[in-house]
C-alpha cells in the first residue's frame, strides 16, 4: 500500500479515528464495570443471601474490623469475596469488550475504505482528465456529482478544459487564416519577380508599384498580427495622455475623406464639443477610428451617409460610427469582432481589409480601459459604439 496517495491517506486517519474512539468507549466501559461491580462485591447482603441476622451481622463485624485495617485489606477482602462465578463474569466481560473492540476496527476499516474512496473518485477522474490534456486531448469534461468544493474544482476545470479546446481550436483557424492571407500577396510577388528573372515580363513602373501595394499589405498584415497578439496577452504598450474625442475624430474625419468619393459618400458629423479628456494613447486611437471608418466605407451603400457622433453619456464619453448600408445579418452579429471571421462570403479581399481591423479596434479599446459593441440600426445599416469610462 503506498501511503502517498490522498484515498490511503484518509482511509488511515479515518480508521485510526474510529479505532481511538472505539478505545476510549471501551476504556470508559471497563472503568463504570469495575467501580460498580466492586461496589456490589462489598455488599455481603448481595452475596449472603440473606442468611440470618447472627451470621450477617458476624459477616458485618468482621467486615468493619478488617476495613478498619486499611487499604490493604480491603483489596484482600475484595478478592476473598470474589468467587469464581465472579471471574468468570469479569472475564466474559473483558473479552466481550475486546470483541466489540475488533468490531469497531473492523467497521472502521470498511467506512473508512469507502468513505476514502468517495471523496477521492472525483480527484482521481480529475487526475486522468489532466494526464490527458498534457497529453493533447483538451475537450475533456468530468462528472460534477456534488454541490461541494471538489464539485466546484470539477465545474471549473470543465470550464478550463472547454476553454482550451476553444483557444486551440482558435489558434489553428488563426493559423490557417494568415497563411490564407498571406499566401496571396506571395504568390503576386513571386509570379512578377519569376516572369522578370526569365525575361518575359520587364520592370515597368507599373508592375513594381503593384509589387509595392503588396510588400506593404504584408507589412501591415503582420505589423496588426503582432499588435493583436500583444493586446490580447495584456503586454500592449501605451502611451497615454489627455485626449478629446471629438477632436480626435475630426481629424480622423479629415484624413479619410478622400476614400468616400469612389463611393460617393459623405460624413455627417455630429460631434460634441468640449467632451471631458480621457487618458488615452492618441496612435492607438487613430488606428481604432481608422479600421472603424473604412469598414463603414467598405461595406456601406452608394450615395449613402457615415454617421460620426460623439456624446457624453452619464459619466462616459461615447463615439458612434453608423452606416446606411445593408446592416449585419443577426447570425453574425456576435462574431464581427473575431479574428478573420466573414459570415457575407462576398466580402472578399476585393473589398480590402485584412479580416483582423474589427479584432484590432476592440483590443485597442479594451487596452485603454474602454467597451465597444456592434448593433443594427432601426432604419438600416451597422453602428459601432465605443465608450470610455472616466478614470
Amino acid at each position: 500500500m503506498h501511503f502517498h496517495s490522498v484515498r490511503n491517506k484518509m482511509m488511515l486517519s479515518t480508521f485510526l479515528l474510529i479505532l481511538v474512539c472505539a478505545l476510549i468507549v471501551i476504556a470508559i466501559c471497563n472503568q463504570q464495570m469495575k467501580t460498580h461491580f466492586f461496589q456490589y462485591l462489598q455488599d455481603p447482603s448481595a452475596l449472603a443471601g440473606q442468611q440470618g441476622g447472627e451470621n450477617c451481622g458476624q459477616g458485618l463485624g468482621m467486615g468493619r474490623g478488617m476495613m478498619g485495617g486499611g487499604m490493604g485489606m480491603g483489596g484482600m477482602r475484595r478478592r476473598m469475596m470474589m468467587g469464581a462465578a465472579e471471574r468468570t463474569f469479569v472475564e466474559s466481560y473483558h473479552k466481550s469488550l475486546w470483541w466489540i473492540g475488533f468490531l469497531f476496527a473492523g467497521i472502521g476499516l470498511v467506512v473508512s475504505y469507502f468513505l476514502s474512496g468517495n471523496i477521492t473518485r472525483p480527484l482521481r477522474q480529475l487526475s486522468q482528465a489532466a494526464e490527458k490534456i498534457r497529453q493533447g486531448e483538451l475537450k475533456q469534461e468530468v462528472p460534477v456529482e456534488t454541490g461541494d468544493e471538489v464539485g466546484q474544482l470539477a465545474s471549473v476545470f470543465n470550464q478550463m478544459s472547454a476553454e482550451l479546446a476553444a483557444n486551440e481550436s482558435n489558434r489553428q483557424e488563426l493559423l490557417a487564416n494568415i497563411a490564407h492571407e498571406l499566401k496571396t500577396p506571395l504568390a503576386v510577388l513571386q509570379g512578377h519577380l519569376e516572369s522578370m528573372l526569365d525575361g518575359v515580363e520587364q520592370p515597368e513602373p507599373d508592375k513594381l508599384f503593384s509589387m509595392q501595394e503588396e510588400v506593404m499589405r504584408l507589412t501591415r498584415l503582420v505589423g496588426d498580427l503582432r499588435d493583436l497578439s500583444l493586446a490580447q496577452v495584456h503586454q500592449l504598450e501605451l502611451h497615454l495622455q489627455p485626449v478629446e474625442l471629438g477632436e480626435k475624430t475630426e481629424r480622423a474625419a479629415e484624413m479619410l475623406e478622400p476614400l468616400l468619393e469612389e463611393k460617393n459618400l459623405h460624413f455627417v458629423k455630429e460631434l460634441a464639443p468640449d467632451l471631458p479628456l480621457r487618458q488615452l494613447d492618441p496612435d492607438r486611437m487613430n488606428q481604432v477610428l481608422y479600421n472603424l471608418i473604412t469598414n463603414a466605407i467598405r461595406y456601406t451603400t452608394p450615395g449613402t451617409a457615415i454617421l460620426l457622433k460623439t456624446e457624453g453619456a452619464g459619466e462616459k464619453v461615447r463615439l458612434t460610427i453608423a452606416d446606411e448600408g445593408p446592416g449585419i445579418p443577426p447570425e453574425d452579429l456576435p462574431h464581427v469582432f473575431e479574428q478573420f471571421y466573414r459570415g457575407d462570403k462576398s466580402r472578399n479581399r476585393a473589398l480590402g481589409g485584412s479580416g483582423i481591423g474589427l479584432s484590432l479596434a476592440k483590443s485597442f479599446v479594451e487596452a485603454q480601459g474602454g467597451s465597444i459593441r456592434a448593433e443594427n440600426r432601426k432604419n438600416g445599416g451597422a453602428a459601432f459604439i465605443v465608450e470610455f469610462p472616466d478614470r
